[in-house]
């Protein structure tokens, strides 16, 4: 997977380990969204889950 910032993994990891129960779909989204190979539409698909 190539990403567009690197250090975002790390940040995603932290924030799945917070107790709540968003933390871990905000954590997908975020690894979503940095992959370059990744096409836009599942993107938005995930960001949207975020907010449901």
């Amino acid at each position: 997977m190539k990403k567009y910032y690197p250090e975002l993994e790390s940040v995603s990891k932290v924030i799945e380990i917070l107790p709540h129960p968003q933390c871990k779909s905000i954590a997908k989204a975020i690894r979503v969204c940095n992959d370059k190979k990744t096409d836009l539409t599942t993107k938005l698909c995930t960001v949207a889950l975020v907010f449901i």
